[in-house]
């Protein structure tokens, strides 16, 4: 998995209206780049707009560096990038709320009737 962030000080507007404009027209660009996770906007403070996205490959996470870059410049002349404009890397861990969920997939890998030879009953907790 990689992942991409990338920072915006808003000029015109507030922050709040910069992802809203941001959420109607990038959004759904990022979101049909193949390998496609997730794309969150933070209010990061002092007018600063922050796009987190993750994707299942490094070419997605190049692809939505492409895509953010052409559409912040072109779309929306409020933003300015943020030095460093582009921080982009291979997902070392992470978390998720569904733990259980996180379970069936590391169980989907051990071949079946393997599970008794790991000590585990074969049923997720």
């Amino acid at each position: 998995m990689h992942g991409v962030i990338r920072r915006y000080r808003v000029r015109l507007g507030t922050v709040e209206q910069a992802a809203h404009y941001a959420e109607k027209g990038f959004l759904p660009i990022v979101r049909d780049i193949p390998g496609f996770v997730s794309c969150h906007l933070l209010d990061a403070g002092n007018d600063i707009l922050t796009c987190m996205a993750l994707f299942e490959t490094e070419q997605g996470a190049e692809a939505a560096v492409r895509a953010s870059r052409d559409w912040f410049r072109d779309e929306w002349s409020s933003f300015r990038p943020v030095p460093p404009e582009v921080t982009i890397g291979e997902v070392l861990a992470r978390a998720t709320a569904d733990r259980r969920a996180a379970d069936r997939r590391q169980l989907a890998l051990v071949p079946p009737g393997r599970d008794s030879e790991l000590g585990g009953s074969g049923l997720a907790p």
